[in-house]
Parts: structure tokens; sequence; C-alpha cells
């Protein structure tokens, strides 16, 4: 038995469907025993590491500081399957620096941000999938055997409740133990537990677009090496696709795929328009990603813009490089 997404995918090769959860939930989150969610997240790219640290005083939040710096080409490998960080001294020795220039010297619980294209989201009809923790478990991994490249018995699995709706689905995540331990154990090395993990995109998607009316939305989250389009429907995401490899080789490539989403969203989901579109370009610069996008996306899509949770004046390679670890905090409602 395979894990049914929620609706069927569209073609591309390389494409990996799935849907996800509503704003609020975070994919992979692992509470440790202090409740209190983190004020810091650290965001892991391929070709950069990134924080961000936030304050609380009188109840309220602000920006403490935020950093990243580059990573040498190689150093971090997207994969589902392998370890991701080819050399664990170069990437400790990096996310120690950053953690410096932000001002951490103590280490703490964390938010982990990760590249999407790492672990697999799928939906599961609830009701297929009841019973006790542990047999809930042994029924997911049970779905997800044959849709992940892994054995499903050396996964990390979490399940998610719904957006609230009668029949809405559960949200599992799966990464591989190695994978995701390969990121951990750097955060252990540094003094950081991470407290959340979840992925850049569903993040982004959490922070961007908020409390809405139902209308279609179009989030894209172009990185090195990836390219994530998520659309939701009011505040519930029914499409998300990552493509990688050759369908994401170029940004005609890219172009190509985000059209063909948009005829997807109108043939097969009953799409009547977009009333908004929003990117994260960390790959391309923001203005060469909206003319690219526009024609394909009908419409010119927003830059996503940390400076709302960060502040005025920041860069614009830092605020793409870090939008996952600041969409992150600002979705908690930390």
């Amino acid at each position: 038995m395979t894990t049914a997404p929620a609706v069927p995918a569209p073609g591309g090769k390389g494409a990996a469907l799935a849907s996800a959860a509503a704003r609020g939930t975070a994919w992979l989150r692992r509470r440790l025993y202090d409740p209190q969610r983190p004020t810091i997240a650290v965001e892991v790219r391929a070709r950069s590491v990134g924080v961000v640290r936030m304050t609380r005083a009188g109840g309220r939040t602000a920006l403490g500081a935020a950093a990243f710096l580059e990573l040498p080409e190689g150093c971090v490998n997207l994969s589902m399957t392998q370890p991701n960080i080819a050399d664990p001294a170069t990437f400790t020795q990096t996310l120690r620096a950053v953690l410096e220039r932000a001002g951490i010297l103590e280490g703490g619980r964390v938010a982990l941000v990760l590249p999407d294209p790492v672990a697999r989201v799928a939906l599961v009809p609830a009701a297929e999938v009841k019973g006790n923790r542990s047999q809930v478990d042994e029924l997911v991994r049970f779905r997800l055997r044959k849709a992940v490249p892994f054995d499903v018995r050396e996964a990390r699995v979490a399940t998610v409740a719904g957006g609230g709706r009668s029949g809405d689905p559960l949200m599992v995540g799966a990464i591989y133990r190695p994978v995701l331990e390969g990121y951990e154990s750097a955060c252990h090395a540094v003094g950081l537990h991470p407290g959340l993990v979840e992925l850049s995109g569903l993040a982004l998607l959490s922070a961007a677009f908020g409390p809405r009316p139902a209308a279609d939305r179009l989030l894209v989250n172009w990185d090195e090496g990836y390219v994530s389009l998520i659309l939701a429907r009011g505040e519930w995401p029914i499409l998300v696709r990552t493509l990688t490899s050759e369908a994401a080789s170029s940004p005609d490539d890219i172009a190509r795929e985000a059209g063909n989403t948009v005829l997807y969203y109108r043939e097969r989901l009953g799409g009547a328009g977009l009333a908004e579109a929003v990117v994260r370009s960390a790959a391309l610069p923001p203005a060469e990603a909206v003319a690219l996008l526009a024609k394909p996306l009908e419409l010119a899509p927003e830059v996503v813009d940390p400076g709302d949770w960060l502040g005025p004046g920041t860069p614009v390679a830092m605020s793409q490089a870090i939008a996952g670890a600041a969409a992150s905090l600002a979705g908690s409602g930390t």
C-alpha cells in the first residue's frame, strides 16, 4: 500500500508531491522537556547556515540578532537517503562562527529549519489511522513504506492532526534517521539542542500567508538545488511540489514547472485564479525571480520580506538566506 497524496501529481521529473498541514503546524515537531518554544532558529541551506535570535521582554518579542555565513561547495549535499553533511568539521566551525556573530555563546534550545528536499511529507486519511500512539505509528509507517526511498523502520516519523475541519487528514512527516542525526550532531557539538524541526517551505508558508480571507495563493520557495511550489486554499495547503535535479536545473525549467503547476491548478483543482503569489528567492536575485515567474504564474509574485520579522534595512542577501529561520519564529507565535 502506498501513501496516496491528497491530489494527483502533475508531471515533472524529480517532482515530489505531498500535501501539508494548516497554518501554525510545524513539520516534524519534537518538543523536549521545556514546553516553551525556542527563541533561536538555525536554518541550514546547501550553501550557507544562518541564525535568528529573538528576545522576550514584558511579554513581547523583538529581534535580538541575525547572521549567516556561506559554506564551501560540497560541505552540505542535500539528500533524502544519505547523510547531508559531507564535511562535519567545516560545518561545525561555520555554525559556531555564525552563532558568535549573533551573540549566542551559551547554546540552548533552537528551532532547526532544514531544506525541503531532505524529507517526505504526506497526508493520510484520519479514518484510516486510528488507535493509541503506538498503533498510529505502526499504521503510518505501513502506509509510508513504499512512498519513501529509504527503510521506513529507520525513519523519524511525526504525525500531526489536520486543520480542524471535519474529515481533515493527518499530516505525516518522515525523515531518514542518518539525515536528521547528522544535523542534530552538529548542533549538539556547539551546545544547541533542537526542540523543533521543520522544513523551510512550510515555515515560510505559515508566516507569509497568515490569517487571510478564503482564496488561492501560491508560495515559491526557490533555493540552491531545488524549488518548492506550495499552493494554499485559504489557510489550508492543498499541494506541495518539491522539484530537484533536472526539473530545477535552470531558471527556464523552474518557470516551466511553475506554469505547469498553474495549469494543473486550474484544470484539476478547479482553481479560478491565484489571488496572490509570494517567492523566496535565495538562488537567484529576487528581482530576476519575479520577472521570470510573472508570466507563468499570470501575476507578479511578491518577494518574501523578512523585514517584517527582522526589521527594516535587512540586506537582501541576508533576508533571503535566513527567511526560513525568521519565518519559523514569526509563524510560531514566539
